[in-house]
């Protein structure tokens, strides 16, 4: 899974977002206003499933997930 579709997932999972595709695009959005110097292709790398089961519990329940925060969280996988 790429890093926008977990965070996408996630938003629609929390009710925040109607679907995936919504969230793919908004993620990608956020990124390029947080972070303009760098490439969202570069960074949208796929995830293990290990990291995508930890973020998928973690985000479960949330009333706000802050994006860019998310962006960042992600970042080094």
């Amino acid at each position: 899974m790429l890093k926008s579709t977990l965070i996408a997932k996630c938003l629609t999972r929390c009710g925040m977002l109607p679907d995936i595709a919504t969230g793919e695009a908004a993620v990608r959005d956020i990124f390029e206003e947080y972070f303009p110097r760098h490439s969202f292709e570069k960074w949208n790398t796929h995830l293990d499933d290990d990291v995508i089961q930890h973020y998928l519990e973690a985000s479960r329940g949330a009333g706000t997930i802050k994006v860019n925060f998310f962006i960042e969280d992600l970042w080094d996988y």
